[in-house]
């Protein structure tokens, strides 16, 4: 009695048992054992444990992991066995016992395959974090929903649309949701839609045969079959001219495509990832744009931002663009003197990040002290600086002028700003410097001046 009880708890051990004599050969298993090496055919007893394949990663079957177990050592390490014709992973121990006098080995096996795939999850996740944050600067709560969207459009295989201006990364944000899905083992290819005729753009997506037009004197694979399984993404799609909108319509619908001068329909599965500058919405009211090719397009929808609308991104991306540059140049730059960050953080930049990271290789180039100055900047931004102080110092004269000559007029000169105005007004908008400045009448430039000279925390 008491030994069907303990045959009953050896048969719901989690784990695999089996019981080898000193020759290897199988005396006792439980059922998980069985189930782990899928025996289907009789009983595994009186079985040699070299039929079964223990093999480590990467390695051949390691044949001294059977000596080991004949020279009675301990056995603790990762190992792949099949089921199945699925290879598993599982740990195995070896524990050396005397029954009656006999030495048997008693190995423990745990399938940790269901464990590592949830760390492996884990770390898929992980890793799509790292990623984000790795090539997309910033911690702007702007930047945190781009974050997300990103994330939301890898877990589909839907068509997206991006929109922004020139220089807000749209092919970043593309390339992310590329490398953060499940196809990122597959190719991600760029097509600048706006950089070709309608012709090449035709043979640069479709391909073409040999002979099919002059010039073509082979075949030529286009990019939709290149980026088969993986990510094609069309950069500057409302530039595509209606004939070419209506084809790409096709692919999109029929999952086929046909190569220039050929009649042979080629089946292709690809994620098509779109960008624009434009309003393609407008356009499609216009008559510019199809509307059905729209809606196919903009099925899931992200917007960059541009940088005026996340300043607070600036000194981030200033930090990344130092360090980058510093290694590329085998420079040791720290940052920027006072007066240039100001700047940089009151310029509008029209052309959006791409924009600050030319400013700073420019300044990189011109720098030769430890911090960059007003002078290391391009011709632009010095004379977006001139203006702003020629501006200041015009507005300052007109308000005084007003405020002496016209009777109950309010305005007073920027230089009789005092102090406890400008604390008040600071207060009132939470310590925001733009909403101040604006509040005041004056520039951020100024503002922050008024705030040193009255050394006013900022």
């Amino acid at each position: 009695m008491k030994e069907i009880k303990l045959h009953n708890i050896i048969e719901e051990i989690p784990e695999g048992i089996v019981l080898l004599d000193g020759n290897l050969s199988i005396q006792f298993y439980n059922k998980v054992f069985s189930k782990l090496l899928s025996y289907k055919e009789g009983s595994p007893i009186g079985k040699n444990l070299r039929t079964i394949d223990f093999i480590q990663e990467k390695q051949t079957i390691k044949d001294n992991f059977y000596s080991d177990l004949k020279e009675r050592k301990i056995i603790k390490s990762l190992y792949y066995i099949k089921n199945n014709n699925e290879s598993i992973m599982v740990y195995v121990f070896s524990k050396n016992i005397q029954i009656d006098g006999i030495d048997y080995t008693l190995l423990t096996i745990f399938d940790i395959s269901s464990l590592m795939q949830c760390s492996f999850n884990v770390n898929k996740i992980e890793k799509r974090i790292n990623y984000l944050e790795q090539k997309i600067i910033g911690k702007d709560e702007k930047i945190k929903e781009l974050f997300k969207m990103i994330k939301l459009a890898s877990e589909s295989t839907s068509n997206v649309l991006i929109n922004g201006e020139s220089g807000t990364g749209k092919e970043l944000v593309a390339r992310a949701i590329h490398e953060v899905s499940d196809r990122r083992s597959m190719n991600f290819v760029t097509v600048n839609c706006s950089a070709l005729s309608e012709s090449l753009l035709e043979s640069e997506l479709f391909g073409h045969v040999k002979g099919s037009f002059t010039g073509a004197y082979k075949d030529k694979i286009g990019k939709f079959e290149i980026s088969h399984g993986g990510t094609i993404f069309l950069d500057e799609i409302g530039d595509i001219t209606p004939l070419t909108q209506l084809k790409l319509l096709r692919v999109i619908e029929e999952k086929t495509i046909t190569r220039v001068g050929d009649n042979r329909e080629i089946k292709v599965d690809m994620r098509i990832v779109c960008a624009t500058n434009k309003n393609l919405r407008e356009m499609v009211t216009k008559g510019l744009f199809r509307e059905d090719l729209f809606y196919r397009l903009n099925v899931f929808q992200i917007n960059t931002t541009p940088l005026r609308d996340r300043k607070n991104d600036i000194p981030v991306l200033c930090e990344y663009f130092i360090d980058k540059f510093n290694i590329k140049t085998n420079k040791s730059i720290k940052g920027f003197k006072e007066d240039v960050m100001k700047l940089l953080m009151d310029y509008p930049w029209p052309g959006n990040v791409r924009e600050l990271q030319n400013v700073i290789e420019h300044s990189f180039i011109v720098c030769s002290s430890d911090y960059i100055d007003l002078f290391d900047l391009p011709l632009e931004l010095r004379q977006f600086n001139f203006r702003e102080i020629k501006a200041e110092v015009s507005n300052d004269h007109l308000l005084f002028i007003k405020s002496n000559k016209g009777k109950g007029v309010n305005i007073k000169p920027r230089n009789t700003l005092t102090m406890e105005k400008i604390i008040e007004v600071l207060k009132s908008n939470n310590n925001n410097k733009a909403a101040t400045a604006r509040q005041l009448g004056i520039s951020r430039i100024a503002l922050w001046k008024k705030l040193k000279k009255f050394n006013i925390s900022q």
